[in-house]
């Protein structure tokens, strides 16, 4: 049975999310607490190459409560206007709009280098299940959001 919480409004196949799947999330609170019982942050101050550890800290932190459990659950960013736009229209992602592709896609389909776009046609086609089955046999097979981010390389 394959999970509709999976399907992000925008096309984006969110368990392929390293904050679905939990492994960053996970460690980066077990680091967290390391350091803590480490007492790290009077160890890191004599060493430059450290870099600032408050602002290292300021991410292990953000890592370590950033869990989530898909679009269709109220995962994700909770002001993301795709999103917004989605549930105000009533529908689970932008395959279903008429306007698809909008201006809101935008920022979006060039950070992911159109994958996003590509879902959406791709879940027009063969609907939400199969397109989920799809996307969770990629995922199986090792497939990541990060491997087509722009600026990344498989």
């Amino acid at each position: 049975m394959v999970n509709e919480n999976l399907i992000g409004c925008c096309g984006v196949y969110c368990g392929a999310c390293p904050f679905y799947r939990s492994e960053i999330p996970k460690l980066s609170k077990k680091l967290k607490d390391v350091l803590k019982e480490e007492k790290f942050n009077k160890i890191a101050i004599p060493f430059e190459w450290v870099g600032n550890y408050k602002e290292f800290k300021k991410w292990v932190n953000f890592l370590a409560r950033t869990k989530c459990e898909g679009c269709q659950a109220g995962g994700g960013n909770p002001f993301c206007n795709i999103r917004k736009c989605c549930q105000k229209n009533g529908i689970k992602s932008c395959a279903e709009c008429d306007e698809l592709p909008c201006k809101k896609l935008g920022w979006i389909s060039e950070r992911y280098r159109s994958w996003n776009i590509n879902n959406l046609e791709r879940i027009k086609k063969i609907g939400y299940e199969k397109w989920l089955e799809e996307k969770e046999k990629e995922v199986k097979e090792d497939f990541r959001t990060g491997m087509i981010i722009k600026g990344m390389r498989k």
